[in-house]
């Protein structure tokens, strides 16, 4: 018998080749290594019948093998997919399909398709989904994720078009596929196109509209309809057998309160046990916000006590509401003491609840107070958000304290707290303000480079600072990436360049400016009139500014003690006469 033996395999075993002997060319295709004793020759074959069965169960051991590949694939994509390495993930997603035959999981490509939507990856979302329908199988809920996704980025054609692959593959869509596009197109103030949205969910035989659908849709319509509008589609939803929930309801009790129907909202709280839901701590809230906005403490007291009565316990935001009211009504002490009896029931504080009393400590020139009340909220546990930080720093920088704000300003990204738009916004006016327009820009710079992308107010200030420095040209200029940068100039923006072009004495522009603001469709307000008005009387027309005082006044677009103080700062006779002699003014 002969044996051959793998030095692969077994590379102990080497220590045999001492003992082999060369073997002629004649004797090489007979055996490699002979056995001298004929003893292995009485040894008894081995059991074909184990052998076959080895051979039969190779398929179903291949087969394990696979599977236990295909699951060590699984959690290799899911740990790099679950820490955010999206890219590695689909790399190694599309080189194990394509070459190893590996059959995508519909779960794991759902979470990469929301984390490239979450990083505004379109196109590598698409291409997840191009891999799953190719190689795998997907399902409603990752269409679903790509639709979703999609709205976010405000890509609503690519949506649709997502909508209709899904369709073209099997799967028809379902409430939460409407929901979504329902949802964003109401976000983005197209509530006809959401409208006839569900008009075309009624008409689906597979899904209907839910009890979210309405509720979003209410939520839309009261802020571009109106409350009334609102209550015709809650009276539609209720007329399909649909049960509306809290959330429908504070949607409604929201909107009259938005529109100070303070009494129907009142009664519709009261009214909802008898609609089979029982008013939740939101419902209060709402309702309370509403109530001391409009300084009815004896109402809001009231509210409180029936509160009680129903069985429904304050929560942080009841209490954050009730202090924010007393804080704008100066009623300091009475908020610091309420926060005690907050904390007293177990119940801990936010940022929300800490950020008025930061605020009115502020206004009231106690910034001393206010970092020491900071420094309090840190010890019990809470961690100042970037709104408290705002607060903070805008009053020191009112303070002159710019040099001191920007050591803050420095170190909020190393305490877990980086600046947001209205902490450059707040900076950049205070070094500019401190002379220091270089380093003011350079911040703008920053805040661009970071990602931050610059707001309504951003622009306003800087042409603001340009104005007041005489750098009216420049402001004009930027007047102009504003638009272009989709940020429409408001009637302030208008009012800042206005009074720059008129201190600089140019008004036939600042006419110019408001002829072009009429026309854009940005209705001029009074402090628009009166600084035209000043702006002409100073350039020494000191008559014809006093002549168009006085026709603003007859067709009320100034006030009377607008056109007195005019009176007062341009003194001519005879001026305010109309036609017929009278007075224009007594």
């Amino acid at each position: 018998m002969t044996r051959i033996i793998s030095a692969e395999i077994f590379p102990h075993c080497l220590f045999f080749s001492n003992n082999l002997k060369p073997i002629s060319q004649s004797q090489k295709h007979t055996s490699i290594v002979r056995c001298n004793s004929h003893e292995f020759s009485k040894v008894k074959p081995r059991n074909n019948q184990r052998v076959k069965v080895s051979t039969e169960n190779r398929h179903a051991y291949v087969q394990q093998s696979n599977d236990l590949k295909a699951t060590n694939i699984l959690k290799v994509l899911n740990w790099s997919c679950k820490v955010g390495k999206y890219d590695e993930t689909l790399y190694l997603l599309d080189c194990k399909v394509k070459n190893n035959g590996y059959k995508p999981d519909v779960i794991l490509c759902t979470k990469l398709i929301k984390g490239f939507c979450h990083s505004k990856n379109s196109d590598k979302a698409l291409k997840v989904m191009q891999i799953l329908e190719e190689f795998g199988e997907p399902d409603v809920f990752a269409y679903n994720a790509l639709i979703s996704g999609f709205c976010k980025m405000n890509k609503i054609e690519e949506a649709n078009k997502v909508l209709n692959r899904m369709k073209s593959h099997g799967f028809p869509p379902d409430a939460v596929t409407y929901n979504i596009l329902i949802g964003s197109l109401c976000d983005r103030g197209k509530l006809g196109l959401a409208l006839k949205l569900l008009d075309q969910l009624k008409e689906e035989r597979n899904c209907k509209p839910t009890v979210i659908t309405y509720t979003i849709l209410i939520e839309a319509t009261i802020l571009e309809g109106g409350i009334h509008e609102a209550m015709k589609l809650l009276d539609e939803m209720l007329s399909i057998g649909l049960q509306p929930d809290m959330y429908t309801y504070n949607a409604i009790i929201r909107g009259m309160c938005r529109e100070k129907m303070m009494d129907q909202a009142y009664e519709f709280v009261r009214s909802l046990p008898s609609k089979g839901c029982k008013p939740d701590v939101i419902s209060y809230n709402i309702l309370l916000r509403a109530l001391l906005h409009k300084g009815k403490w004896s109402d809001g007291e009231k509210l409180v006590n029936e509160m009680f009565s129903a069985g429904c316990e304050p929560n942080v935001v009841t209490y954050s509401i009730l202090m924010s009211s007393l804080c704008r009504d100066g009623k300091l002490d009475e908020a610091i003491n309420l926060l005690k009896i907050m904390m007293d029931k177990g119940l801990t504080p936010d940022t929300f609840t800490y950020d008025p009393l930061i605020s009115a400590f502020c206004k009231g020139g106690r910034l001393d107070l206010a970092i020491k009340f900071l420094d309090y909220m840190i010890s019990n546990g809470c961690l100042p958000d970037i709104v408290n930080y705002n607060t903070i720093l805008s009053t020191m920088c009112k303070k002159g304290k710019a040099d001191e704000a920007m050591e803050v300003f420095e170190k909020l990204a190393e305490i877990g707290c980086p600046p947001d738009v209205s902490t450059y916004n707040t900076m950049m006016s205070a070094l500019w303000n401190n002379g220091d327009r270089a380093r003011a820009l350079r911040l703008v710079s920053e805040m661009i480079e970071k990602g931050i992308d610059p707001d309504e107010i951003t622009y306003n200030s800087l042409i603001s600072c340009l104005c007041r420095d005489g750098l009216v040209n420049e402001a004009l200029d930027l007047l102009g990436d504003m638009e272009g940068n989709g940020f429409p100039p408001t009637v302030i923006t208008y009012n800042i360049l206005l009074l720059g072009l008129c201190k600089a004495h140019r008004v036939d522009e600042a006419i110019e400016v408001l002829r072009v603001m009429v026309d854009k469709g940005r209705r001029p307000n009074e402090t628009t009139y009166i600084l035209l008005i000043e702006g002409i009387g100073f350039s020494g027309w000191r008559v014809q500014a006093m002549e168009a005082a006085n026709s603003l006044y007859q067709k009320n677009a100034i006030s009377k003690e607008s056109v007195q103080r005019l009176r007062k700062t341009f003194p001519i006779s005879d001026v305010y006469k109309d036609s017929t002699g009278r007075e224009g003014l007594a």
